[in-house]
């Protein structure tokens, strides 16, 4: 019988993670975890793993499926596999629990272990190779907000998928031939799944209709693994947020973990009306920091920057994301601040962004690997004369320089850059280029094709 003081092995330390294991005993897949008041965990299930969770100290709420109830020392709660679930530590009470996790018996870890891994421990689903996708299930689809669905993917068998960091998105190939890309909103500690918000645009070319009519629970969809145009820096004191829109996706997540790691963060939350205010509740439900939500049709204006942006706070990073023209206004408010304190995430190029008519010319492009030498005409991008002659082994998608689908390796020669999602850093070193909408300043460009 092994015994144990509760309060002699209790730690918490809020740069670490929202909970933290203070006790384990592998072989039995158990867990003691201790949650701090007010702490909260995403929603999230295990596909083939039943747990049973004791609540041993405190008070707090815990969802299981589309119910809550409230829990108290000596409560006992079942979780069925498969059953979405969370929990919510009351704001006066830390609450302490022992997870019971299936098989939990004696030798249910395989025989030389150690009991280090569950038997039926899900397997993990290696990242595809550079260009390659995997093959995913729509788990679910939800409206969040008016013309704004979360859809949830898996792996087949509940295989765990390759991780991500906060501001990833996933390259995704429709059915309807497209390839999108929609910014990741869940947990990045969750492996069992990926979770995206899909906004319907008034205008759409096709990608968001097509999710917002057609994606159903069962679908498999062509996936490639998440790419990440959009880090984190984890090493700021603070962080700014402003949302607008959809924009809020990418931003959600870097939020939950800056809820996770104890890092003080603000959010700007700007939105046609609330009725699209996506994700509102979960977001105001994040300790650690401020909601400020503003509905243009309440406020009779649009959201102004200015004041958010004012003065240079030490150690705070300002993260963007939303319709161009607010992006450009946040720009211009931001101006007096260190470039490399403040980000952006373009879903489009801005309007503006276009060359003056009569700026272009033409130059050769040699394509190194191919040993072919192609004239780019001052009319055509350099994706369009690749396309036109056959050129395999470039992959585009939004060919308007936002998305790095198109990222090529430059070897030789100058290049214009044009586009949304390299950094001032990257562009200057020259590496590589978007050729969906950049072009070359010498006469000829060397890329590695």
């Amino acid at each position: 019988m092994l015994s144990f003081v509760l309060n002699h092995m209790i730690e918490y330390d809020p740069k670490l993670r929202v909970r933290k294991p203070i006790f384990k005993v592998p072989t039995y897949v158990s867990e003691i975890v201790c949650y701090e008041p007010g702490q909260v965990t995403a929603t999230h299930h295990h596909p083939n793993q039943d747990e049973i969770w004791l609540v041993m100290e405190g008070k707090g709420i815990v969802t299981i499926g589309e119910e809550t109830q409230d829990v108290v020392a000596s409560s006992l709660i079942f979780i069925p596999a498969g059953v979405r679930h969370g929990i919510r530590a009351a704001d006066d009470s830390r609450m302490v629990l022992l997870f019971i996790k299936s098989p939990g018996i004696p030798g249910s870890a395989p025989p030389g272990s150690g009991g280090g891994q569950a038997a039926h421990e899900p397997s993990e689903l290696q990242a595809p190779a550079a260009g390659a996708t995997m093959q995913l299930e729509v788990a679910d689809v939800q409206a969040e907000a008016r013309d704004v669905i979360s859809v949830e993917l898996q792996a087949p068998g509940g295989a765990q998928l390759p991780p991500f960091e906060p501001g990833a998105h996933l390259p995704i190939d429709l059915p309807n031939g497209l390839r999108r890309h929609y910014s990741l909103s869940g947990d990045w500690r969750e492996r069992d799944r990926y979770v995206i918000g899909i906004a319907r645009a008034p205008q759409s070319k096709g990608g968001s209709l097509y999710a917002h009519q057609s994606l159903r629970r069962g679908m498999s969809l062509q996936v490639a693994a998440p790419r990440n145009n959009f880090p984190l820096a984890p090493d700021a004191a603070q962080y700014l947020f402003i949302a607008g829109g959809i924009g809020i996706t990418p931003l959600l997540a870097m939020i939950r973990w800056c809820s996770a790691q104890g890092k003080p963060w603000r959010l700007a939350y700007a939105v046609r009306s609330a009725q699209r205010a996506a994700f509102l509740e979960t977001l105001q439900a994040m300790p650690g920091g401020q909601v400020h939500v503003h509905a243009d049709n309440l406020m009779a204006g649009f959201f102004d920057p200015v004041p958010w942006l004012q003065g240079a706070p030490e150690g705070e990073h300002v993260y963007c994301c939303g319709p161009a023209p607010m992006m450009a206004a946040v720009k211009a408010a931001a101006s007096h601040r260190d470039p490399k304190t403040v980000h952006f995430e373009y879903f489009a190029a801005p309007q503006d962004s276009a060359p003056a008519a009569g700026k272009e010319h033409a130059f050769m492009v040699e394509l190194r690997r191919s040993s072919r030498t192609l004239q780019v005409p001052a009319n055509k991008s350099i994706l369009e004369v690749l396309e036109e002659n056959g050129i395999e082994g470039v992959v585009s998608s939004c060919r308007e320089g936002t998305c790095r689908t198109c990222e090529t390796g430059i070897c030789e020669g100058q290049v214009e850059h044009r586009d949304f999602c390299l950094t001032p850093e990257e562009q200057q070193a020259n590496k590589s280029m978007m050729v969906c909408v950049s072009r070359a300043r010498s006469e000829r460009l060397v890329l590695d094709l």
